[in-house]
């Protein structure tokens, strides 16, 4: 195992930075543009490509939320009409709980998608090569590797 020196601390930092800079962009110009902040994107993102439901529960996995700040989240979406919650079709659990893209939840995921698509495009999609995406999938996959994440419900 290679030994953590001041050039792997610094690429981490600088890592980090990166991340949060474009994070921030893209949550600044979806709320703006779209009253969508990047949270509420990844939540919409997640229950779209589940097929416009899914369970509570596998939406803090998907996202590795805490239960408790999602929940915060997703009453603001609700009263904001972009998702809806009710009791998942489970006989044996009435604590289940299902989370629904409404109609006004699809077009402003569809809205927002193209501000999304088109931020990263620019500032991190088009200075890639193909060599540093590559690079990147098995940058990835180490990781994910090296340590699995704690399942949310171990928090």
């Amino acid at each position: 195992m290679p030994r953590l020196d001041a050039e792997r601390i610094d690429l981490w930092r600088r890592l980090c930075t990166i991340s949060t800079k474009l994070q921030r962009l893209l949550d600044q110009q979806l709320t703006e543009l779209h009253n969508v902040p990047l949270a509420w994107y990844d939540v919409l993102t997640v229950v779209r490509d589940a097929g416009g439901s899914i369970r509570v529960r596998e939406l803090c996995q998907a996202l590795e939320e805490v239960p408790s700040s999602l929940s915060r989240r997703l009453d603001r979406m609700e009263e904001d009409d972009l998702i809806e919650r009710r009791s998942a079709p489970r006989p044996n659990d009435k604590r289940a709980v299902e989370v629904l893209v409404t109609t006004e939840g699809r077009y402003a995921w569809r809205d927002a998608n193209i501000t999304y698509r088109r931020l990263v495009q620019q500032h991190f999609a088009s200075s890639l090569t193909d060599t540093d995406i590559a690079a990147l999938q098995r940058l990835w996959a180490k990781l994910q590797r090296a340590e699995p994440a704690p399942e949310p419900s171990d928090w």
